[in-house]
Formats: C-alpha cells, structure tokens, sequence
C-alpha cells in the first residue's frame, strides 16, 4: 500500500477512489463465501435484500433497478430463488404487464442468515477510530450529495 504524498486534487481524488474501490473488493470477498454457504449467489442475495429492504415485495422492474440489473439478469436472478422457494412471482390485477416479486416465508428467513455487504463494510472501516469514521461519515456525504446534484443537472 502506498504513503506517498500526493499534492495535486485530482491525483489525490483518484487515489481516494481506487482506496475505496480497493476495500469494496475486500469486502465483497468476504461476502461471497459467507452468502454462497447458504446456497445463494451474490446477484441472489443482493435481489433478496433489497425486496427485504422493500417490505418483501416490488416489482420485477424495480427490483433490477434496485439492484442495477438488466432486465435479462434479474430475470434469471428470480427464476433461481422462485424455483428455491424463496420469491414468487404475481401479475397484477390491473395491469398484467407488472410482474410484481415477493418473498415467501422460507425467503424471508434466508436474508435473515445472510451477510450483507455494508456489514462486510463497516468490519473493515473498524479498524479506524471512531472520530477518524465520524469525519469520513461526513465527506463521504458531502461526496454523495455532490453526485447526486451532478446527477440531476
């Protein structure tokens, strides 16, 4: 790992993200073994979160959204844990183009067991003191607000 000193912004910035980078990898590696000992894959446990997250149901658009899926690949996502027993599809009534995704009972106790990546996260944050995260807390927000209003423009 590098100490240097880097005087320039942007070399700076860039230094920050791929350290960022760096340790979302690390902690993804930690994830998958813990997710895969329950019989999922990362993309399934990530769907399960989110419709968890959700109170258990979307739709199967705004689940791929959710989870930044293309349609084919939260397909295919769904059909595994629906055929797991962990999801189950439904028309809608009113509008039978909407395919709407809800956890069933087995599902539901599966994310219960699952690790997730922001836990995976916040271990390797850990490891600095708390006023160290406090100010982290507070740039990484900065940083998210900035993207988000750079987003919208």
């Amino acid at each position: 790992m590098s100490t240097r000193t880097t005087s320039n912004k942007a070399e700076l910035a860039a230094e920050v993200g791929q350290l960022l980078y760096d340790i979302g990898a690390q902690a993804k590696r930690t994830t998958r073994p813990l997710v895969e000992e329950q019989g999922v894959t990362m993309p399934q446990a990530l769907a399960l979160h989110m419709l968890n997250g959700a109170a258990g149901r979307l739709s199967a658009r705004d689940l791929g959204r959710e989870c930044h899926m293309l349609a084919s690949t939260i397909t295919g996502v769904i059909d595994r844990l629906e055929s797991a027993g962990h999801v189950r599809r439904e028309r809608d009534q009113r509008d039978r183009r909407v395919v709407w995704v809800t956890l069933t009972d087995a599902g539901r106790e599966l994310v219960d067991r699952l690790p997730t990546f922001s836990d995976q996260m916040g271990q390797l944050l850990g490891a600095l003191p708390a006023k160290e995260l406090e100010q982290m807390r507070v740039s990484l927000r900065r940083v998210l607000a900035a993207a988000e209003t750079r987003g919208a423009a």
